[in-house]
Order: structure tokens, then C-alpha cells, then sequence
């Protein structure tokens, strides 16, 4: 009997409050087991946004993060409707500030020491262990106090530089129909890579990836008989901006092609 005296005690959690707040206040009396497995969630999610600080080094952030999970965005998508990941990310280490103590103050060097940081943060986040996080232009402004247009152009120019594709959230679920995807894709493509392991080059799915490939060859094929962009759009019930952005890309890679037909 003596036990039964920590019965009380041990119910006294964020999880029992939590269930005793949602029958009392909201009125959700029904299944016990599905009001516990409500609690069990939203504990998850405090643990998951709510990090131990303890944890932390100096210089890292606890700032959250997307999933790289679902498919491409779609207009009216809602910040809420994408998996969320909370976890610390690398944004001042010590090195950097060991670095900023020598280099040179000049902007060249500068814009070199922000960018190596952007690159870090955008590859912290794709290698995470459980799966792909991705960060925002304006989250990587934020952590950093860069403007959106420094972080766009850094990262620009980083992938320039080094061949990655170094994924923001806007790049992997492709929003607004960029056409430096196409690019790159394709890219890769004419040099002979199979679709698989342009997916895995470009970190994007095989799907998106054989979307772009057959609309390229639907492109490409409606231009061997002649036909200029503005034939192609309604033959194939495809964008202006997207026909063009194929049509220069068959053009560059296929000069006669190019030179034969030329868009009006």
C-alpha cells in the first residue's frame, strides 16, 4: 500500500496537465488512449522545438528547419503544411572568429568568410542523420545578418564555384519555377548521366528529374520540325517562361538546331 501513496506524485506531468486541459477546456472527452497519444505528440514536439541548452557549444543556434520531405510546393501552400526539424545549428564557431581576427578588411575577403559560413549551414543541414533539413534565404539572412540579397547572391556564386548544388528550401521544392534547376539538370543529362544519379547529383527527386528530361525532348523534338517557343507553348500546354528556358538550353547545347530554328 505504502506505493500507492506516489500515485499522485507521479502523475503530476506536462503530460497528464496536458490531457486534463484538453478534456476540461476543449472538451475533447472521448477515448483516453487517443487523448494520451495527443500528449504523447505534443511532448515530442516540445522535446524536438525546445531543445536541452546544455547541449550547445558557443556559436551554435537552435533554429528551425524543414523537412526535406514531400513534393514540389504548390500555390497557397502554407508554412504549416511542411514538416518542421528543430536542432543547433554551426552559425559563429571559434574558428571563424580566429579566421575574421587575420584575414584582410577588405569586402573580397569579406564576402569569402560569410559565404564559407552559408555553405556550412546549408551542408549541416542536408547531412543531418535524420534526413535533409532546409533552411530559407531569409532564415540564413536572419541567422547570419546578411540581407536576402547577399545570401542569394554568396550562394550563387558558391555553387558556381564548387559544383554543389547547395540546397535552400525555395531551391529543393522549387518554387516559382526557377529555371537554374532545369539547367542543371539538364546540364548533367547532355553530358550523359542517367536519371538516378542526376537525383542524387542534384539533390532532387527522380520524378522532378524525369519531368524535366522529357519535357526537354518534347522541346527539342518540336524543334527539329521547325517549330519556334511560341508554336511550342500550346502544343505542349506549356508555360512561356518554361518553353524558353527549354528552347535556350537546346539551343545552347545543339548550336545547328539553334541557328536552324530560331524563336519568334
Amino acid at each position: 500500500m505504502t506505493g500507492h501513496a506516489y500515485v499522485g506524485t507521479a502523475k503530476r506531468t506536462f503530460r497528464h496537465a496536458l490531457i486534463r486541459l484538453l478534456e476540461t477546456n476543449y472538451g475533447l472527452i472521448g477515448s483516453r488512449r487517443v487523448l494520451e497519444l495527443l500528449a504523447q505528440d505534443a511532448e515530442q514536439l516540445v522535446e524536438e522545438f525546445y531543445p536541452s541548452p546544455q547541449r550547445l557549444k558557443g556559436g551554435w543556434m537552435v533554429f528551425t528547419g524543414t523537412k526535406a520531405k514531400g513534393k514540389k510546393s504548390r500555390p497557397g501552400q502554407t508554412v504549416d503544411e511542411y514538416e518542421l526539424c528543430t536542432l543547433p545549428w554551426p552559425v559563429l564557431l571559434h574558428e571563424d572568429l580566429e579566421r575574421l581576427a587575420i584575414i584582410p578588411e577588405t569586402n573580397k575577403a569579406r564576402r569569402k568568410w560569410f559565404r564559407d559560413r552559408l555553405v556550412r549551414l546549408v551542408e549541416y543541414g542536408w547531412d543531418y542523420p535524420d534526413g535533409p533539413v532546409l533552411l530559407t534565404v531569409a532564415d540564413l539572412a536572419a541567422m547570419t545578418g546578411l540581407t536576402t540579397v547577399q545570401v542569394s547572391l554568396l550562394l550563387k556564386q558558391a555553387r558556381k564555384e564548387t559544383g554543389k548544388p547547395l540546397l535552400t528550401k525555395g531551391y529543393y521544392f522549387d518554387q516559382g519555377v526557377r529555371p537554374t534547376h532545369k539547367r542543371e539538370i539538364i546540364g548533367l543529362y547532355e553530358q550523359g548521366l542517367d536519371e538516378s544519379l542526376i537525383a542524387k547529383r542534384s539533390g532532387h527527386a527522380i520524378q522532378s528529374v524525369g519531368r524535366y528530361i522529357r519535357d526537354y525532348e518534347r522541346v527539342k523534338l518540336l524543334m527539329s520540325h521547325g517549330m519556334a517557343a511560341k508554336e511550342i507553348e500550346p502544343l505542349l500546354n506549356m508555360r512561356p517562361s518554361v518553353a524558353k528556358v527549354n528552347v535556350e538550353m537546346a539551343q545552347s547545347y545543339h548550336p545547328r538546331m539553334g541557328r536552324v530554328h530560331q524563336t519568334t
